[in-house]
């Protein structure tokens, strides 16, 4: 007996040959609207209510879609495909307007409600995986992480700029040091002999390297960034 599922039963039976590779019921409508909107496949519906039901053709194409997904197709090219490999199901002609002596208002209003929803859900689930392929096409195009040896190296190169403008500000203060003034420099030791200030030589060497680091640096990349 041929087996039919409505959209909840159909997407877990679905995810029962899927096991950890599940797919959200949403996903599924997408896939399935898309083929009715691009005229591949019909999808077939119940006479009560005009309600989509899925059957095994349905269900070997869907493990297919989700099969090329993980490889990496985009769904464009994965519904191009589809053709060459199952005999998608033909749109139905359209039926003639029931006769008034047919008319069923609530038959009729059963199947407005159903069409309803049903478009209510289209909409959502192609708004969903529209959403999730721009997701992963962003993700494709962001750069990737740095590796531990990238790291590593860029780690060194900052340590290895800081040291350079360290000591290209010493020498400069270390020249401005010694056009300083020698009463400036020396320090009286006792009353007849005067000898180097080093604590002020550190000190003025230090908060000259504080007061200049910033703007040495930004020209050191500059340069290197050239």
């Amino acid at each position: 007996m041929k087996k039919h599922w409505k959209i909840s039963e159909f997407v877990d039976e679905l995810n029962t040959y899927l096991k950890d590779k599940s797919v959200h019921m949403n996903t599924v409508i997408g896939w399935f609207n898309r083929l009715e909107k691009d005229r591949i496949h019909s999808i077939q519906r119940t006479q009560e209510t005009n309600e989509k039901v899925y059957d095994e053709l349905d269900l070997k194409m869907a493990l297919f879609i989700r099969a090329r997904r993980e490889e990496g197709w985009s769904i464009t090219a994965i519904f191009n495909d589809l053709s060459n490999h199952f005999d998608t199901r033909d749109f139905p002609l359209t039926e003639e307007a029931t006769t008034p002596a047919q008319f069923n208002f609530n038959e009729l209003k059963k199947q407005i409600m159903a069409e309803v929803k049903e478009v209510y859900e289209e909409i959502a689930a192609t708004q969903t995986e529209e959403l999730r392929e721009q997701y992963e096409k962003l993700l494709t195009q962001a750069p990737q992480p740095p590796t531990e040896q990238e790291m590593k190296q860029q780690n060194f190169e900052v340590v290895m700029l800081h040291k350079k403008v360290e000591m290209t500000l010493e020498k400069e203060a270390l020249k401005q040091w010694k056009a300083l003034p020698e009463d400036q420099r020396m320090r009286r030791v006792g009353f007849f002999r005067k000898e180097a200030d080093y604590e002020k030589k550190a000190e003025f060497i230090r908060d000259f390297i504080n007061e200049n680091f910033e703007e040495q640096l930004q020209k050191e990349m500059n340069i290197k960034n050239r």
